[in-house]
């Protein structure tokens, strides 16, 4: 990959410049490292291929109408970005904070894989995320309601407050998952795995005592 200070980034070893990415660009097998965008700037029909991000600070940031393929993110931050109508086609995010995004605005269905993520708050909403990795994630009071998660992993991952509402949940796996709440007559389970103890959860619903 090509290491580049581009037009429309800033890195942290020089934020005293200012620079603004261009719209309407195409990268290509760019490697992107200790690059900050502005509070509130866009980036509007900007396609990313085969692009590594790292160390970025995208928070509050605007990505919209553009196209993310083959693209990796490592210990980024893009908390609270928008992401209308862009396209994520094979991304994966490792340690990368992703709080607050609203992942139903983007373009459905979403090609992506979270690893060891921040995705508190986040909403996915009728959002399709099928065959989705979501591996060793904090998933604080996230929205998964009317979101397809059959054949999702989601081993090893912290569900505390998330909210599940007419989701399918069809072979979804769980195993190792904590902290989930999920209503089984409220959702769509069928040959969903799940691990012991946590799995009692799924009982909470009904008027029984476990000895």
């Amino acid at each position: 990959m090509k290491q580049q200070n581009l037009p429309g980034f800033s890195s942290s070893a020089d934020q005293d410049d200012s620079f603004f990415i261009d719209s309407d660009k195409s990268y290509e097998e760019n490697e992107f490292v200790d690059i900050h965008l502005d509070e509130g700037h866009k980036i509007t029909h900007t396609e990313f291929y085969d692009c590594l991000f790292k160390n970025c600070k995208f928070s509050h940031s605007s990505f919209l109408y553009c196209i993310f393929e083959s693209c990796r993110f490592e210990n980024c931050d893009l908390s609270l970005s928008a992401l209308k109508s862009t396209s994520f086609r094979d991304v994966k995010f490792f340690d990368t904070k992703l709080t607050g995004v609203q992942w139903a605005d983007a373009t459905i269905p979403l090609d992506v894989g979270f690893y060891r993520c921040l995705l508190n708050y986040s909403g996915f909403i009728g959002v399709d995320l099928s065959n989705t990795e979501i591996i060793e994630c904090q998933l604080k009071d996230a929205d998964f309601s009317e979101a397809n998660l059959s054949k999702a992993r989601c081993s090893f991952s912290d569900f505390s407050g998330a909210r599940f509402m007419n989701t399918n949940l069809t072979r979804a796996d769980f195993t190792n998952a904590t902290h989930y709440a999920i209503h089984p007559h409220g959702n769509k389970l069928c040959k969903t795995k799940f691990s012991s103890p946590d799995v009692l959860s799924l009982l909470d619903v009904f008027d029984i005592i476990i000895e």
